[in-house]
């Protein structure tokens, strides 16, 4: 960091350059699967009014608090069609 203005033109220029992956590049299709959003494992369950994803452990461990959320299962039907 230059703590003068004479010491500008002493700073060196550096580019950060992103190296190759070593992925294939034949993929055309990027797959999401959502991840539980307590322990990481595959979501099962969209569970409360933010549709929070969330596998069956924490699917059960929310429905047995006293206040009863919203549970469906993951995928349901949002088109209007």
């Amino acid at each position: 960091m230059a703590k003068k203005i004479e010491d500008l033109p002493k700073l060196t220029l550096v580019i950060p350059i992103k190296q190759p992956s070593d992925k294939p590049k034949n993929k055309q299709y990027r797959t999401f699967t959502p991840t539980c959003g307590m322990c990481g494992r595959d979501a099962e369950y969209e569970v409360y009014d933010t549709l929070q994803p969330h596998c069956e452990r924490h699917m059960l461990e929310a429905m047995d608090s006293k206040i009863k959320p919203f549970v469906r299962p993951l995928g349901g039907f949002d088109d209007a069609s």
